[in-house]
């Protein structure tokens, strides 16, 4: 038992170094854009790029602290992550088939991240 509680633990870890990061250069972002600081296309490009940074910093995490094969943590970090992004989407806009080349960038980013992270491990 012992060792779900510490893998649940990593996975949330790993979670909140994905979800603060994202909110806090989101919140950034809404700002500028409240004061017309920037434009509407480049708001666009800056929520991708978030969104690949805090993928990235979260599979980065999750591949330190795994023991071995990063790209299955990284699988299932992202699965989380595209899980909540997916019913939040439904909930709010609806599923659209465009969303769906985004849950995979999601996805493949955060593969990435955990399987550098596993192979900076001293």
């Amino acid at each position: 038992m012992f060792k779900l509680e510490k893998t649940i633990k990593n996975y949330l870890k790993s979670f909140l170094y994905f979800i603060i990061p994202f909110l806090g250069l989101l919140f950034i972002t809404s700002i500028f854009y409240y004061f017309d600081i920037l434009s509407n296309q480049v708001i666009r490009y800056f929520k991708i790029i978030i969104v690949i940074l805090s993928s990235l910093l979260g599979g980065y995490s999750i591949g330190k602290k795994s023991t071995n094969k990063g790209y299955l943590s990284g699988l299932k970090l992202s699965a989380i992550i595209v899980s909540l992004f997916l019913i939040i989407n439904i909930i709010l806009k609806g599923f659209k088939w465009y969303h769906l080349v985004y849950y995979i960038i999601i996805m493949i980013v955060t593969i990435i991240g955990s399987m550098i992270g596993i192979n900076r491990k001293k």
